[in-house]
């Protein structure tokens, strides 16, 4: 059976290929879709994961991958410092941080606006790669601890005067292979002239630091506001009973979750787009079938002499039918075989392209598509094989 179905699609070997062609693109697109979803999320839980602290703090309502701006205040700080037990305070450290956007590499890079005195809770174990971290903000910053003010009027020479020291970035050493950054090169932001002053080793939550202070100065006159906070707690404190005292504190205006559960949270708010690409996919796969469904009729159309010989032969209608399943899964198998070669084409390509994004190809994506290769292809293949069995023999053999 086998040999017969593989004789009957090299007869007609360029209708073949492109059916399996077109299974391999709808293939391709369902794994670089997923990979590249799966993969940049994973990427950015992975440097989350990095920062030394238990618990995050974020807005209530917005989409942890979209959300901007400053929407906490002095107050929320203040609120989770004061919380405590007999021991003391829960959180032995508030990290704020302030979000921001800066254009660098080619595309846009979330801008971690951090103090610079809790920069080594994001470091961890990793090392300065190039220059400083922070040489003249940590001034800047303990100035404004200090209860220093700027002019209100921004156009002030004295106003870019008090804040010049605050104008410093770091960046993580991937960001500079690929934007060709180096020490001491300036980036616009704000409004404002920053310059790369430290370059870090991969894999710290950010690509881009700057002092939260200078930030705050520029987009919101020095108020105290964050984007959200990481809590590291006091030694012995439980994260969940830590939770439960941090939300209560800060009622509706903020979710408190442990750090762990960040890719969670990422999988949560990326769903809405990972539907629309699994639903262009799905119907990219849909239309990849149908042509395969549309080849094998047609297959069944020229060759009804030939199944009338096949049944005057003693060949039955189940055989007919194992016939067609066998040729529509050698044509999708084919096309599942093409569509992961081009997946990992494409990966390397967006590698040299968007280097600083990441496609995943697991084991779990390639096995999916082997099975929607197995599903699609026994389905475009029952109804051309339920008409080849239901042709009357001698009809067919009357067929010119």
């Amino acid at each position: 059976m086998l040999r017969l179905a593989w004789a009957d699609l090299t007869h007609h070997k360029v209708r073949t290929l492109l059916s399996a062609l077109a299974v391999g693109i709808g293939i391709m697109l369902m794994l670089v879709s997923r990979g590249l979803a799966s993969g940049s999320m994973a990427e950015v839980d992975q440097r989350i994961q990095s920062v030394d602290a238990e618990l995050v703090v974020l807005p209530a309502q917005d989409n942890i991958i979209f959300t901007n701006g400053a929407p906490f205040r002095a107050i929320h700080e203040r609120h989770l410092a004061r919380q405590a037990d007999t021991d003391g305070p829960l959180a032995q450290t508030i990290i704020p941080v302030f979000f921001g956007q800066v254009k660098m590499a080619g595309q846009q890079q979330r801008l971690f606006g951090v103090d610079p005195a809790q920069m080594q809770a994001f470091l961890g174990q990793r090392r300065l790669v190039a220059g400083k971290l922070f040489d003249r903000a940590y001034a800047f910053a303990e100035r404004v601890r200090a209860g220093a003010r700027p002019p209100e009027d921004m156009s002030d020479p004295a106003y870019h005067a008090y804040v010049a020291d605050g104008l410093e970035l770091v960046i993580d050493e991937r960001l500079q292979r690929v934007g060709g950054y180096r020490v001491g090169d300036e980036i616009q932001i704000m409004g404002q002239v920053f310059r790369i002053v430290g370059v870090v080793e991969a894999g710290v939550a950010g690509r881009v630091f700057a002092p939260v202070q200078t930030l705050r100065e520029i987009a919101v006159a020095g108020e105290p506001t964050a984007s959200m906070y990481f809590i590291k707690l006091r030694k012995g404190v439980r994260a969940e009973r830590a939770v439960d005292a941090f939300q209560a504190a800060l009622g509706t205006d903020a979710r408190v979750e442990l750090k762990g559960d960040y890719g969670k949270l990422l999988r949560e708010s990326f769903a809405s787009v990972g539907l629309y690409m699994d639903a262009s996919s799905g119907v990219a796969l849909a239309a990849c079938f149908l042509f395969i469904l549309l080849t094998m009729y047609t297959m069944v159309i020229e060759r009804t002499r030939e199944i009338g010989i096949l049944k005057s032969l003693g060949v039955t209608r189940l055989d007919l039918l194992r016939l067609a399943v066998v040729q529509a899964l050698l044509i999708s198998l084919s096309g599942v075989a093409v569509g992961i070669g081009l997946a990992y084409g494409v990966r390397v390509f967006i590698a040299v392209s968007r280097p600083l994004l990441t496609v995943e190809l697991a084991h779990g994506q390639l096995l999916l598509a082997a099975l929607v290769g197995v599903v699609g292809g026994t389905l475009s293949a029952l109804y051309p094989g339920y008409r080849a069995a239901r042709l009357d023999p001698a009809v067919a053999l009357n067929t010119e």
